[in-house]
C-alpha cells in the first residue's frame, strides 16, 4: 500500500481542499452541459460515472488532509441517507482503510513524546500500519515482557489545524446533495475532535470502560500509561475483523443476532447503568471474533449522562408507547425542555413516538425483515430538528440519539433480530 504525506501547512491543505473542490465543481458542470444532448438512460449512466469519480476525488482529499477532514467523512459516511451510493462506499474506507503514513514521520511522533525511536522503547514494533483512519494509525508492537500491543500514532500537525481544516471543508461539500445540512454538522465535528485530538483524555476514557463495562462477550483493551503520550496511545491488542470483512465471511444468522444483542446490551448497560456512552458507533470502532465475541475500540468519544436523563428516559418511552400527551410533555420538562406550541405533539411528536417504539413492541426485533427502519426515520427525525419553539434540546439526547440510530444501522446491516424491550420498563 503506497504511504503518503500529510500537508501540515494551512497553505498546503488550503490547496489539496480548494482543487479538489473546483474538480469536483468541474465535473458537475460537464454533467450539465452534457444533460440536454443525452436520453433518459445516457444521462442516469453519465450521473452515476460523475459521482463514482467525485467520490474517488473525495476520498483522496480526505485522505491526504485527515484530522477534522477524514473525520467529517467519518460521520458522512455514516449519514447514509444524504449521500449516493458511490459517496458512501469510498467514505466507509475512511473508518480503517485509509493509507498508512511514511516510517519517518511516525518516528517524529515518537521522538517528540518519547525522546526515542520506537524500536527503542518497544521490544518489537512493525513499522508498517495494520489499520489507519481519521486522526491516526496503528501499528503491532510487543512490550518488553513481550505483550502483545497496539500503539495509536497521532498524524504530525494534527492538533494544529482544526480550526483552518473546518473551513477548508465546507468548500469541499459544498457541491454534494444536502450540502447545507453537511455544513451545519462541522460544529459538531470540530467541538468533538478539539477532545478526541488528546491521547491522554481518550486513555482516561478507554481505561474507564475497561475497569467498569462488564459485559460477557465483550472486552474493552487495556491502557498502558508508560507507552502513551498526547499524541501515543499504547492498548492492549483486541483481536477481530471489522464489520465488513467479517460479514464476507458468511456468518450464521445465530452469530449475527448474537453480536448484534452483545452491541445493544452494551449501549443498554453503559447508559442506565453506567450513564456513560461509548458515543462514536461508527463501523470501525468495533471488532468482531469468530466467537461471536466483540471488542469496543476507539474512546476518543464519550458521553456522560446526567442523572435526570437517565431517569426521565422510561418516562418518555412508556408515554410514547401510551400515546399520553401531558406525561410526554411533563418528562421532557423535568429536562428543562418546554414546548409552548403543543399541538406539535400531533404533527412532529406522535410520528416521532410510534417509529420509535416500533422495536419494542415485540419481544424481539427483527432488523432483516425492517431492513429499512432507520430510512423511514427520515421525514419524522427532519421534522423533530426542526421544531418551532422549543427553548432548548437536552444536550444528552444529541449524543444518545445519534449513537442508537449508528447501532440500529449496523443491526440492519447485520441483518440481525435483537431484543431490546427487556431493558427498560413498561409498567
Amino acid at each position: 500500500m503506497k504511504k503518503k504525506t500529510i500537508p501540515e501547512s494551512t497553505f498546503a491543505r488550503a490547496g489539496v481542499a480548494s482543487a479538489t473542490a473546483l474538480r469536483i465543481g468541474a465535473k458537475h458542470l460537464e454533467y450539465r452541459a452534457k444533460r440536454p444532448f443525452l436520453s433518459t438512460t445516457k444521462q442516469h449512466a453519465e450521473k452515476a460515472r460523475i459521482e463514482d469519480d467525485n467520490a474517488r476525488l473525495l476520498f483522496d482529499a480526505l485522505s491526504r488532509l485527515r484530522g477534522t477532514a477524514l473525520k467529517l467523512a467519518q460521520a458522512l459516511g455514516m449519514e447514509m441517507d444524504l449521500l449516493p451510493e458511490s459517496y458512501r462506499e469510498q467514505l466507509e474506507n475512511a473508518y480503517h482503510r485509509v493509507p498508512p503514513l511514511n516510517r519517518v514521520l511516525v518516528r517524529k511522533v515518537f521522538e517528540a513524546s518519547f525522546g526515542q525511536e520506537p524500536e527503542q522503547l518497544f521490544r518489537y514494533f512493525d513499522g508498517d500500519a495494520f489499520a489507519a483512519a481519521s486522526l491516526g494509525q496503528v501499528h503491532l508492537a510487543a512490550l518488553p515482557d513481550k505483550t502483545r500491543v497496539a500503539v495509536k500514532v497521532q498524524y504530525p500537525g494534527i492538533h494544529v489545524t482544526l480550526d483552518s481544516d473546518i473551513n477548508l471543508m465546507r468548500k469541499v461539500v459544498v457541491h454534494l446533495k444536502n450540502g447545507a445540512i453537511l455544513r451545519q454538522s462541522l460544529n459538531e465535528v470540530h467541538a468533538r475532535l478539539i477532545e478526541e485530538v488528546d491521547y491522554c483524555k481518550e486513555a482516561e476514557h478507554t481505561q474507564w470502560f475497561h475497569d467498569h463495562l462488564c459485559v460477557p462477550g465483550v472486552s474493552v483493551p487495556r491502557v498502558f500509561k508508560a507507552y502513551s503520550s498526547s499524541r501515543i496511545l499504547t492498548t492492549s491488542y483486541c483481536n477481530g475483523s471489522h464489520l465488513d470483512d467479517w460479514l464476507a465471511q458468511n456468518p450464521s444468522q445465530a452469530m449475527r443476532n448474537r453480536v448484534g444483542q452483545l452491541l445493544y446490551d452494551v449501549f443498554m448497560r453503559s447508559a442506565l447503568q453506567l450513564r456513560r456512552l461509548h458515543a462514536d458507533p461508527n463501523p470501525g470502532n468495533y471488532l468482531f471474533r469468530d466467537d461471536g465475541g466483540v471488542a469496543l475500540i476507539d474512546f476518543g468519544c464519550t458521553k456522560s449522562l446526567s442523572n435526570e436523563f437517565v431517569d426521565a428516559l422510561p418516562r418518555l418511552l412508556r408515554a410514547y408507547r401510551n400515546d399520553d400527551r401531558e406525561a410526554l410533555f411533563a418528562a421532557y420538562q423535568t429536562l428543562g425542555m418546554e414546548f409552548p406550541d403543543h399541538d406539535l405533539y400531533d404533527t412532529v411528536l406522535r410520528p416521532f413516538g410510534q417509529w420509535l417504539v416500533r422495536p419494542f413492541e415485540e419481544e424481539s426485533f427483527d432488523f432483516a425483515t425492517n431492513a429499512d427502519y432507520t430510512q423511514t426515520a427520515r421525514i419524522v427525525l427532519r421534522d423533530l430538528s426542526n421544531m418551532p419553539g422549543v427553548s432548548r434540546l437536552a444536550e444528552d439526547f444529541v449524543f444518545f440519539d445519534r449513537t442508537l440510530y449508528g447501532l440500529y444501522k449496523i443491526f440492519e446491516r447485520l441483518g440481525a433480530t435483537v431484543r431490546m424491550r427487556h431493558h427498560w420498563e413498561w409498567t
